[in-house]
């Protein structure tokens, strides 16, 4: 699926302003990305699939997926090939790539009773390359949060555990880490989803975490631990907890080319 989309309006994006004519195709499945005429430089982000935890009591959280940028010099062909990482229920995410140029791995997924965190996926031969948050391990009866996506100011947010405060949740990150049903991750800067604009293409995988089981993460952040059937990973590229696979799609990555 390919999803052409003219933009006349990118100016609102908050560090990297518009690139080329304006224009952007936004990737949600593989496909194959044809070069229009006259343009020889496309802009491309990856962003890949966050990890799914395969268990749902004594769990650790999922890792974000990863995040890369660059500016990819495109007239040596008429196509490219666009992969989007996929998610699955207890694997690790898959990678995001735009042919052999630039590419973000997925995030890994967590396994019952761990005792190392399952780290997040990362940006790879971008201009910039971020990683996705870690998920936490359990913590006696709480299971641990999953890490938020990559994004363009900076790595995910980590997962944390209900009663632990989650000191990456701020800051220069893309998703905020999602809770054990306690304190979740807060999105860019530390600010509420809400308050960042949303028309910028550098706002997305921004969102925050979800803390608790019953309500899902936004725009990247990490998923709440545990086994929710509502509680999802946030799309893109959010690490998600163990759900029912009709959640698993908020996991997947995504890939956009401006032109």
């Amino acid at each position: 699926m390919t999803i052409p989309t003219p933009t006349v309006s990118l100016a609102a994006n908050l560090g990297t302003g518009v690139f080329g004519n304006g224009l952007v195709q936004v990737f949600g499945a593989s496909g194959t990305f044809t070069v229009p005429f006259g343009i020889s430089r496309v802009r491309v982000r990856v962003w890949g699939a966050g990890g799914v935890s395969g268990a749902s009591n004594g769990t650790s959280g999922s890792g974000g997926g990863g995040f890369a940028m660059k500016v990819v010099d495109v007239s040596s062909g008429p196509t490219v090939a666009v992969t989007v990482g996929t998610a699955s229920v207890g694997a690790t995410g898959g990678t995001s790539s735009f042919g052999s140029f630039v590419s973000a791995t997925g995030g890994v997924g967590a396994v019952a009773s761990a005792t190392t965190v399952s780290a997040g996926g990362t940006g790879v031969g971008g201009d910039i390359n971020f990683t996705g948050g870690s998920g936490s391990i359990p913590s006696g009866t709480d299971n641990g949060g999953s890490g938020g996506v990559a994004g363009v100011f900076g790595n995910g947010g980590t997962g944390s555990v209900s009663t632990t405060v989650v000191t990456t949740r701020s800051g220069n990150s893309g998703g905020g880490g999602g809770g054990s049903g306690g304190t979740a991750g807060s999105g860019l800067f530390g600010l509420p989803t809400s308050l960042v604009p949303s028309t910028s293409l550098d706002s997305i995988g921004t969102g925050a975490g979800s803390a608790t089981l019953a309500t899902s993460a936004t725009n990247g952040g990490g998923g709440p631990g545990g086994t929710s059937s509502t509680g999802f990973g946030g799309f893109p590229g959010g690490g998600g907890s163990h759900a029912a696979t009709l959640g698993v799609f908020f996991s997947y990555g995504l890939v956009i080319v401006e032109y």
